[in-house]
Order: structure tokens, then C-alpha cells, then sequence
């Protein structure tokens, strides 16, 4: 279903919120015997909203003022006891008690239904979503900062549950208040029942009214805090080089104007808030003094007992009393409507990758890789690639060089479909990605990235990420293929040490081996490393190499930087500004390829430079 949002101004909040409900309405309606259990209670609640002020009614005609005897229903209860006055105050403080005891009883049991059911339904869509974002491609994730999605995940989600479970028993519990109230009232006395009702629908006017700026406001709001979370976010994980180059003022100063914005929108929103709550308690004030006004007269004039007066200004005031919950439950409403169009929003990004229908499980990869004519931009405009061809048989050991931004990681994106190329097409063992399952493509590949990745588990744990069967002797030896068994060993908690968020407990060069060990522990028809050793030093760049290079009959693409000991490789692919230039081994692209001589001579003058640094 796909929701538009756009509709004439006079029914925009309405239909949004419809629109909202249409989408999460069955996360709420699952629950919902647990729902209707919620507002059986509410019908008792208002039961004792109408008896409350009876008992009191009593102690003023029939003891205080002793103005007439019991009638009615009053008086078979007190009939026996009238003339006992205070007998008759022990029955009615009893009767206080005991309406008393059970609203708050009925009330807890309420509340207590609803707290629940609220924290399984925000349970439930933050999982859909969280399961929804993990679907999406990176070109759709890179579109969004990371505090927007964390905005949407936690505060957003928090809010629409306002409207989902807790709104609709409470707007339905105010509604129906009013209705008995309104016909209680009416019942004792209709004229000065339409008197006091008279301010009624201007609260519910400006309600409407205020509430339409709250959702906007709201919208506003939320973006802000998303960006300041976002902007946080960014300078909490850069901290390093922010006090490495000095920025700690800078980077205040721009948080400050971003909080500032932040904290003008969320005051803009209780402005109006206050607003409304300040419109509605004015017009209920004003139709008290109505009633009061009229009411005193007709007590004075013996239409009416003081009692009647009593229990009809409890009423009046018990009617205002839900009619402000609406105006506030309005709000909650316009908040929760901008936060579900939010989250809505999210969820209605479809995956521009995906796996077809009619896809295929690739249950064994011999690990051919083709690339038939691909061409690929980000934005769909400036090609990163450009009609580029390769063949790599199973298990052959190819190097991808070229200067940055030649497209060399590009293909190794395309080649995990992360991305889709805009003209051609690739094969893995003769058959499209596309006719593939993601799954099981994913499953015959391991993928070790330049910026590497670690989660905030075990190092034994994240080293088995990609294979959470493995045995702690498997991890082990996998770890000692890329030369870091010795440094976690030596650890006071070995495998179980917690490396730190993103392994910041960890150098540079560490961190790669681990990553490196996840892909080899995997065992993968196709291994993918992008610049994989960039951060280690001569030696253990030659044993990791080792490693990958006895990793079994693994078709191994590596896309390098540091041009070393590249006669390794079975053949080297040489890519310039999105193209392929030359392929061929070692010894004949330096005979023949003047920009793989090229990289060959800026390599060699960098290694005494590097040389003397690791001196230093």
C-alpha cells in the first residue's frame, strides 16, 4: 500500500490519521481482548465517576441541611437510618470508600493492560522496522544519517504508541464520560444541563484548530532532534581527530546552533500545547460560572436542593475534565501522526536490490565470476564504471589496481549486489546475479572492506559472524592464519575479551586481521578483499597474504594499493576512471602497461618513505 499524504487542508489530520491507523492499526488489534479488557474497565471507571459525587449530595440535604427526607433510589438505601444523622454519615463515608477503592482498582487494572500492551506493540514495529532498514540497500541507507533512523527506532516510535493503544481506550473512555455525563445531567436538571454545555463545542473547536499547528509543529520538532542526534552521532565517533586538529570549540559552537533549533521547535510545540490546554480550562471556567449562576438562583428559589446543585457542578466539572483529555489526547495525536508518517515513510522504501520472484537458490559455487558489458553510476548519472568486461575462472587470484576513484571497489559492490549495474550484466558460474537468491549469493561470498567493521561482541564472536557454527578450535585457527592468535591469547579474557565499540581497544592493523579471519573462517567460493592490509606493517602484510593465498581454491579478488609482491597474483586488472585498461600478470603489464609502470614506480618510491617512518 502506498500513502499519499496530500489531501484539502479541512480534512488533512483526519485522513492522516486514518491513514496511520490503516498502516499500524493490526500491530494494536492483535492485542485486542487485551484492548477490549482495557475498556470494560473504562466503563467502570465512569461508573464511579457517576456514583462519586452522590454520597456527598446525601451529607449536604439530608444531614448538614437536613432540608428533605431521602427519595427515590436514596430512599430505600438511607431510609432505615434517616433519622440517625450520624448513622447516616457512617453509611455515606463507607459509600466514599468504597467508590473510591474501586476507582482506583479499576483504574490500576486499566492501566496496567494498557502499559502492556503498548510496550509489545512498540516492540513489534520496532522490530518490523529495524527488520525492514536490514532488507534495504546501501544506496537507500546512505540516503538517510544514522541519527534519523535512530529518531524513527526509539522517540518516534515511543509516540505513535500513544495513538495505537493508550489514545483510542482513552479517547473512547473521555467520549463516552461526556455522553453519560451529558445524559446524567440532563436528567437532573435539562435546562441548566444545556447552559453549561453551551461552551462545550468551542473547546472542541479550538482543539481541532490548535492541534493542526501541533502536528506541523511536531514534524518540524522531530526533524531537528534527528539532526542534532545525527550531529552528535558524527562528532562522538570523530572525537579523536576533532582533538587532534583542535576542532573542540568548532564542533561546539555547531552543535550549539543545532540544539538551539533543536529547542526552539520543541518549544514552539508546547507553546501551542499550553494553548490549547489554556483555551479549554478558560471555556470550562466560563460555563461553570454559567452554571453556577443560574443554579444558585434556582436553589434560592427552591427549584433545586443545594445537593442537586453540588452534584451537578461535579458533573460540569467531571465533563470539563475528559474534554481537556481530548484537547490533550488531540495533541498526542497530531504528535503520534507526525511520527507514524515518519515511520511510514521508512517502511514504505522498498529495496532498490532484491531478489526475484522466480530466483534461484545456488546451492554450489565453483566460483566463476563474469562481467559482461557493465556500466554503473551512484547517482545514476556520472558512471563509476563504464562498459567493463572480465572473466575470472574458479579459484584463479586476481589483483585490481588503479588510482582512487578508478571504480575499484565499485565492482566488488556490484559483484555482492549491493548495487545493480544500469547496463550489463554479471554472472557467477555462468548464471545473472539477478536470477539468484541474495541469500544463498551471499552465502558463497566473504567480503573483507577497506573501513573495517567490528560489533560490539566478543572477538571470538566476531570473528565467527559469518559463521556462528564454527568451534572455538576453528575460530582459533582461523586467527592464527592472519597472525593475531598469539595478541588475543595473550588477552586476560583471550576470545571473550570485548574489543570496545568497533573495536576501538584495538590498532588499526588488528582490527583488519580479525576482519580478515571472519572471511577466511567462512570458507567462501568467492573472497573479496578491499585493500585488506592497507594498515600492517611489511612482515605480517606478507604472512596475512600468505594466508589468503593458501585459502583453499577460493576465487580471490583483491583490490590493492600497496603494489607488493604482486607476481602472487595469477593475473592483476588495471583500471582507470571506471574503465578497464589492461589485465595480464606481473612481468607483462610492466613490459606493456605504461599505468601499471606507473603505479609500480610511485609504490617503490613510497616504501623507503614508509620504511623510515616504521623506523621512527
Amino acid at each position: 500500500m502506498h500513502f499519499t499524504f496530500k489531501t484539502r487542508r479541512g480534512r488533512l489530520d483526519l485522513l492522516e490519521t486514518r491513514l496511520i491507523w490503516s498502516r499500524f492499526g493490526s500491530y494494536a488489534m492483535k492485542h485486542r481482548g487485551s484492548l477490549a479488557l482495557a475498556a470494560l474497565a473504562s466503563l467502570g471507571v465512569i461508573a464511579t465517576q457517576l456514583a462519586a459525587p452522590w454520597p456527598i449530595k446525601v451529607i449536604f440535604d439530608n444531614i448538614l441541611a437536613r432540608s428533605q427526607a431521602p427519595r427515590g433510589w436514596l430512599a430505600e438505601w438511607v431510609g432505615r437510618i434517616a433519622a440517625e444523622p450520624m448513622g447516616l454519615l457512617a453509611w455515606v463515608c463507607a459509600a466514599i470508600l468504597v467508590i473510591a477503592v474501586l476507582d482506583a482498582l479499576i483504574s490500576y487494572i486499566r492501566d496496567i493492560i494498557l502499559a502492556q500492551v503498548g510496550q509489545e506493540v512498540v516492540g513489534k514495529i520496532r522490530q518490523a522496522l529495524f527488520r525492514h532498514l536490514q532488507t534495504l540497500s546501501p544506496a537507500e541507507l546512505e540516503k538517510r544519517h544514522t541519527g534519523e533512523l535512530l529518531t524513527c527506532l526509539s522517540g518516534d516510535i515511543i509516540m505513535l504508541r500513544q495513538l495505537l493503544v493508550g489514545g483510542i481506550v482513552s479517547a473512547n473512555q473521555s467520549v463516552l464520560t461526556v455522553l453519560s455525563l451529558t445524559v446524567a445531567m440532563l436528567l437532573l436538571n435539562w435546562k441548566l444541563a444545556l447552559v453549561g454545555l453551551l461552551t462545550t463545542p468551542l473547546s472542541m473547536l479550538a482543539s481541532y484548530r490548535i492541534s493542526r499547528s501541533i502536528r506541523q509543529a511536531t514534524e518540524q520538532q522531530r526533524e531537528k532532534e534527528g539532526a542534532t542526534l545525527s550531529l552528535a552521532q558524527d562528532v562522538l565517533g570523530a572525537m579523536p581527530i576533532i582533538q587532534a586538529f583542535n576542532r573542540q570549540r568548532t564542533e561546539q559552537e555547531r552543535f550549539s546552533r543545532q540544539n538551539r533549533s533543536s529547542t526552539r521547535a520543541a518549544l514552539k510545540t508546547t507553546r501551542l500545547e499550553a494553548r490549547l490546554y489554556r483555551t479549554v480550562t478558560l471555556t470550562s471556567a466560563a460555563g461553570l460560572c454559567l452554571i453556577l449562576f443560574v443554579g444558585v438562583r434556582d436553589v434560592l428559589a427552591g427549584v433545586m436542593t443545594a445537593g442537586d446543585l453540588l452534584v451537578f457542578v461535579s458533573y460540569l466539572r467531571s465533563v470539563n475534565r475528559p474534554v481537556r483529555d481530548i484537547a490533550k489526547l488531540s495533541s498526542q495525536a497530531a504528535k503520534a501522526t507526525a511520527c507514524g508518517k515518519r515511520i511510514a515513510a521508512l517502511m514504505e522504501i522498498g529495496p532498490s536490490v532484491k531478489s526475484r520472484p522466480d530466483a534461484a537458490a545456488l546451492e554450489a559455487c565453483r566460483g566463476q565470476i563474469a562481467l559482461e558489458g557493465v556500466s554503473f553510476g551512484y547517482d545514476g548519472r556520472r558512471p563509476a564504471l563504464r562498459d567493463v568486461s572480465l572473466h575470472v575462472a574458479a579459484g584463479e587470484r586476481v589483483a585490481i589496481v588503479g588510482p582512487s576513484g578508478a571504480g575499484k571497489t565499485t565492482l566488488l559492490k556490484l559483484l555482492l549486489r549491493f548495487y545493480d549495474p544500469q547496463e550489463g550484466a554479471l554472472q557467477l558460474d555462468g548464471l545473472d546475479l539477478r536470477d539468484l537468491t541474495l541469500d544463498s549469493l551471499r552465502r558463497h561470498t566473504a567480503w573483507v572492506s577497506q573501513d573495517t567493521v567490528l560489533f560490539g561482541l566478543t572477538i571470538g564472536e566476531n570473528i565467527a559472524l559469518g559463521c556462528p557454527a564454527a568451534t572455538p578450535e576453528q575460530i582459533a585457527a582461523a586467527a592464527g592464519r592472519v597472525q593475531i592468535a598469539d595478541f588475543i591469547e595473550s588477552l586476560p579474557d583471550g576470545y571473550d575479551t570485548l574489543p570496545g565499540q568497533n573495536g576501538v581497544a584495538l590498532s588499526g592493523g588488528q582490527r583488519q586481521r580479525l576482519a580478515l579471519a571472519r572471511a577466511l573462517l567462512r570458507c567462501p567460493a568467492v573472497l573479496l578483499l578491499d585493500e585488506p592490509t592497507s594498515g600492517l606493517d611489511a612482515r605480517t602484510q606478507a604472512a596475512v597474504e600468505d594466508a589468503w593465498m593458501a585459502g583453499g581454491a577460493a576465487t580471490t579478488l583483491v583490490v590493492c594499493h600497496r603494489l607488493r609482491r604482486m607476481e602472487r597474483f595469477d593475473r592483476i586488472v588495471v583500471m582507470e576512471d571506471g574503465r578497464i585498461v589492461a589485465v595480464g600478470p606481473h612481468d607483462e603489464l610492466l613490459r606493456n602497461c605504461p599505468q601499471y609502470a606507473a603505479l609500480q614506480s610511485a609504490a617503490a618510491a613510497e616504501q623507503p618513505l614508509a620504511a623510515e617512518a616504521a623506523a621512527c
